[in-house]
């Protein structure tokens, strides 16, 4: 069976030659190449934002976490007692099956 000479771009859907780039898709990557990226932000700050005396070590995190999230308890994160029990069953389970397995076999 010979090997095909060329084969339908799955993006483009243009007739590619084997073992050459895609003329349809170079097409579009050469016109993204030629327009310049965007201009990015910098890391400075506007004009604008500067001396609006914003402060900065009279933050209350407490104060803050209170004011935007209300002062009830989050609930604590951890495992349901339940859990624990089902883990300890399944893990004495796992090492008798086993203990009971070498024993059968020594005795055999």
């Amino acid at each position: 069976m010979s090997e095909p000479s060329s084969y339908q771009c799955p993006f483009c859907d243009s007739e590619v030659k084997v073992g050459e780039p895609c003329p349809g898709c170079a097409r579009k990557l050469a016109r993204q190449r030629r327009t310049p990226p965007p201009r990015s932000q910098s890391w400075q700050q506007d004009e604008s934002h500067d001396g609006l005396d914003l402060p900065d070590e009279d933050f209350d995190y407490d104060e803050f976490v209170a004011r935007e999230f209300g002062r009830v308890p989050h609930r604590r994160l951890g495992v349901k007692w339940y859990w624990w029990a089902l883990g300890l069953t399944l893990a004495l389970l796992i090492l008798t099956l086993m203990a009971m397995n070498r024993w059968g076999s020594r005795g055999g």
